[in-house]
């Protein structure tokens, strides 16, 4: 990932990213989704993202509770470190992991062995699949746009928050309308940046920015 995506303004004292989490072990089975582990790329690349970020450390880093977004979130930290820089781990958030599954997991497995990753996804977005499976995109997208908010309006330290692909791929869909079959899906360590200016939550993904409105966050 270039970390150049992250675009950090001048102006504000603190920022807030979400990043997903460094290259993994294959996923063999959807079932066993949340088992796979960083591989050793993985680790070098989140390392070597943390180098970069220390520019503008200190970060407070907090993580899915899914291992490999721990793991990543430590290689980060390490990275940091190496610069002499500093950073602390605060750990597992539940909201970066998967509060919009509603139902159980096993529904979510035959959802996507019947109708393919990325139909499944569209059917999501486009509200086509029940409330009591998974949680209808705006609230999903509020979750997530909250939890940036909330750091940023409650410490004046940058914060770095690690998790998956839904996650951004949410946050990308609702507030700034980018269809992941036009762009992709996001890439290991790809994410956004979120900030505070004039009392006003922005975010950043990209060359894209957009002024989020309190009433459209948690």
């Amino acid at each position: 990932m270039d970390n150049d995506r992250f675009r950090f303004p001048d102006h504000a004292t603190h920022v807030a990213l979400m990043i997903r989490h460094a290259e993994r072990d294959p996923i063999e089975q959807m079932a066993d989704a949340l088992a796979p582990r960083l591989t050793l790329k993985g680790r070098t690349d989140s390392v070597r993202m943390g180098r970069s970020l220390a520019p503008h450390a200190p970060f407070a880093i907090f993580h899915s509770p899914v291992p490999r977004c721990r793991e990543t979130a430590e290689c980060v930290s390490e990275g940091i470190a190496q610069c002499n820089a500093d950073s602390t781990i605060k750990g597992e958030l539940l909201g970066l992991g998967g509060p919009y599954i509603t139902g159980n997991w096993d529904g979510i497995v035959a959802s996507i062995e019947k109708l393919g990753h990325s139909r499944f996804i569209r059917k999501w977005f486009d509200n086509q699949l029940p409330s009591g499976l998974i949680m209808p995109l705006p609230e999903a997208a509020r979750i997530q746009a909250g939890i940036l908010a909330g750091h940023l309006r409650a410490s004046a330290m940058s914060s770095i928050h690690v998790t998956h692909d839904w996650n951004i791929m949410i946050v990308r869909e609702y507030y700034f309308q980018l269809r992941h079959e036009d762009i992709g899906d996001p890439d290991f360590l790809d994410g956004m940046l979120g900030f505070i200016q004039n009392g006003a939550l922005f975010l950043r993904y990209h060359e894209h920015e957009k002024r989020i409105l309190q009433e459209d966050i948690v």
